[in-house]
């Protein structure tokens, strides 16, 4: 008969699987040793012209981003200096207005007349001063800044032909009677056949006596009709004048592309 098997004779051993953990724990260290000494013999084994080369390549690239930055505010200052000639141009029209007033003020025929058309005066200027200011950025800085760039540029201005007005096409039936005016970045300019009166600025179209007479003529001769002369950038100064002639004294208008910058010829129309 066969003898029992003693209890502490069944077990496993754990002594190879110890074994093979303490393998793999040293190969991991050795792979990971060897791989901190190879990255730093590489560092260690650059030359000279390398660590130029890329230090020079960092300095290009943070002065590509200072460059930027300031073409960024260059492209900002040349839009302001653009729109300098404009709101000049504005003043301009605004000193003219004054001077036109008092000249009214000057041929009252009376006293009672003198003070009612002071004080009509007086209201619209209130008016016009308000929208002006509105309009007009800070001047200083830009015109020294417009100065000096005239004071650079050294090719003469170019000579632009004049710009001859036809009769026909303009874009509706041609009245009998025309009476232009003519439409620019900065305001109007009522025009004849001979001459072209004072600019009128754009703020002042709807309160500017001199406009607001001439359209009563219009309203009065038969057969006639309003036509503006559209410069580059006088749209705006077209839609208030056109919508001043057309809802407040119910004229026929028409329009008219002008191609460049010459003067006016309205020589056809004699």
């Amino acid at each position: 008969m066969a003898k029992r098997r003693k209890s502490n004779d069944v077990g496993v051993s754990l002594f190879p699987f110890m074994s093979i953990l303490a393998c793999l724990i040293g190969i991991l260290t050795l792979m990971i040793s060897v791989t901190m000494r190879a990255k730093e013999m590489d560092r260690k084994g650059r030359t000279e012209e390398e660590n130029a080369r890329a230090i020079a390549n960092r300095d290009l690239k943070q002065k590509i981003v200072t460059l930027t930055q300031e073409t960024a505010k260059l492209e900002a200052q040349l839009k302001r200096e653009k729109s300098t000639a404009a709101e000049m141009a504005k003043l301009e029209d605004h000193k003219i207005v004054l001077k036109t007033k008092l000249d009214e003020i000057a041929k009252a025929k009376s006293p009672d007349e003198t003070n009612a058309a002071l004080q009509k005066i007086v209201e619209n200027l209130k008016t016009e001063i308000a929208r002006l200011k509105k309009e007009r950025p800070p001047l200083g800085k830009q015109l020294a800044a417009l100065q000096e760039e005239l004071r650079k540029r050294k090719e003469p201005p170019k000579v632009v032909e004049s710009v001859i007005i036809r009769p026909g096409g303009i874009g509706s039936r041609e009245a009998r009677n025309l009476f232009f005016v003519e439409c620019t970045s900065t305001g109007i300019i009522l025009q004849s056949a001979g001459a072209s009166s004072p600019p009128i600025s754009t703020a002042t179209i709807e309160t500017n006596e001199k406009y607001h007479n001439l359209l009563k003529k219009v309203k009065r001769t038969q057969d006639s009709m309003v036509l503006f002369l559209i410069r580059k950038g006088g749209n705006e100064a077209y839609l208030w004048a056109a919508g001043v002639a057309e809802t407040k004294y119910k004229l026929n208008t028409g329009k008219l592309p002008v191609p460049n910058e010459g003067k006016i010829d309205l020589s056809l129309f004699k």
